[in-house]
């Protein structure tokens, strides 16, 4: 636990240590949100979904950064089916902490499949036009919608509900009682879909009382009619069934014929079955062979003219050196350039640079002393009236607003002159005028840490705030 003023990490003391700001109250609340947090995970370890979602906006209203019990919180309305809600939460802790966050993970769960994206925008679209449907007194209607939506979204425990409610309407009770059932594997104590049970089964209750007027009814039927009660049903009989055993045996017959060919079907079948898959697996074994073989002669041709295309390459490589169509002549011939055009106007020291720039730090490491000797010469002589003519460059370019010149001038300025601080600073300016502040900001940074005794680490700290 750190303090809420200095950021100093704290210890068993009532007070900082750093900054003496009493911390009682403020351990007080960091321990109930971590203790709501704790008893929201429990709840959510044993599908009691709901809690878990009360405890865990009880222990957010107590601490709004706990990244855990945020976190924990959008799986929990995932769970209930509730994207929306749960994506919410992932963004909100994804910005209180950006660096080494799970919701990043669950955020690109969603994102990196547009297909899913799009299947959650559908089962809303869906879920609205059933309520649509429900104010219009289109109950099928309605049914029909929620089923599609609960085919896509098994876990939208408001689309079990308002599927209970319809089932309910309509009197189908069983329906209604078994799609709560169906909410309850989800969340176990949802209290919406215990009181909606507790209703159907007041409701099935008392259409089983109403049913002992079945026996006084009993009297009213036909004299042919045979009744008797299994439970709380009648059983409705003809006598005429008995006339009909004759027939009913010869149906049997039939039917015991049937099985008995079927039987013997399938007891033939399986071992032909077996024979000939055991000569297709003799054949797929030949071919298989067959085509390894193939594939192995291709893989060595392959690699043989692999083989002979690299050492081409390299023949190749060497007669380039030794005709100078690269390497030493082409290396020198810039070297050469960059002292003329210094030779003929020390203003054009920038192209010198530039060309000089061009040479390949390979062949400057491998090239002789001469040539390391002129090199640096001219890096000597150059870099001064550069480093003159881009900073009055820049100048410019900041006086006519033209920032993005300026930070290509100054860049220039800093890679001749890195121990200038005031370089730097300008280079951040130009960078923070012209929009780019996270850059900017990066400068100020790397002033604060190569030139942390300079007034311009204090202007640079100054500017981050």
């Amino acid at each position: 636990m750190k303090c809420y003023v200095c950021g100093n990490r704290l210890g068993r003391e009532d007070f900082c240590m750093s900054c003496g700001t009493d911390i009682r109250i403020y351990r007080h609340i960091m321990c109930m949100s971590n203790k709501l947090y704790n008893d929201g995970l429990e709840k959510a370890n044993v599908r009691d979904i709901s809690g878990a979602i009360v405890s865990l906006n009880e222990s957010l209203k107590y601490n709004k950064r706990n990244i855990d019990a945020r976190n924990l919180l959008g799986l929990c309305y995932f769970e209930r089916g509730e994207v929306v809600p749960a994506l919410s939460e992932w963004i909100i802790s994804k910005n209180y902490e950006s660096k080494k966050n799970i919701a990043d993970e669950y955020i690109d769960f969603l994102k990196s499949n547009p297909s899913r994206l799009d299947t959650i925008n559908q089962t809303i679209k869906k879920f609205n036009q059933a309520l649509n449907y429900c104010y219009q007194n289109s109950q099928d209607l309605a049914i029909v919608q929620l089923k599609k939506v609960l085919s896509i979204n098994e876990n939208l425990i408001s689309g079990y509900q308002l599927l209970a409610l319809l089932y309910m309407e309509i009197k189908d009770y069983d329906k209604a009682r078994r799609t709560l059932y169906r909410a309850i594997r989800i969340d176990r104590n949802d209290t919406t879909t215990h009181r909606y049970l507790k209703e159907i089964n007041n409701l099935i209750t008392e259409q089983a009382g109403s049913g002992d007027a079945n026996g006084a009814n009993a009297a009213l039927l036909p004299q042919d009619i045979i009744t008797y009660q299994n439970g709380n049903d009648t059983i409705i009989q003809p006598v005429g069934v008995k006339e009909k055993r004759g027939f009913s045996s010869i149906i049997n017959i039939v039917i015991g014929l049937v099985i008995g060919i079927a039987i013997s079907w399938y007891l033939i079948l399986p071992g032909k079955i077996s024979l000939a898959t055991k000569e297709n697996d003799e054949k797929f074994m030949a071919v298989s062979e067959e085509l390894a073989a193939e594939k192995a002669s291709h893989q060595e041709s392959i690699k043989k003219a692999e083989t002979l295309e690299t050492q081409n390459s390299e023949l190749s490589h060497q007669i380039e050196e030794l005709t100078g169509t690269k390497g030493a002549a082409t290396e020198n011939d810039k070297l050469l350039h960059a002292a003329q055009l210094y030779l003929e106007d020390p203003a054009n020291s920038g192209e010198a640079i530039e060309e000089m720039e061009s040479i390949g730090p390979d062949y400057l490491a491998d090239s002789s002393e001469n040539f390391k000797a002129l090199y640096a010469k001219m890096q000597e002589v150059t870099s001064g009236s550069a480093l003159e003519e881009y900073i009055n460059q820049a100048k410019d370019a900041l006086k006519t607003k033209d920032y993005k010149t300026a930070i290509e001038y100054y860049t220039k300025v800093c890679e001749l002159s890195p121990d200038n601080s005031d370089y730097l600073m300008d280079l951040a300016y130009a960078y923070r005028e012209s929009g780019d502040t996270e850059k900017a900001e990066e400068i100020y940074r790397q002033v604060m840490r190569d030139f942390s005794e300079t007034q311009n680490a204090i202007d640079a700290a100054d500017n981050l705030r």
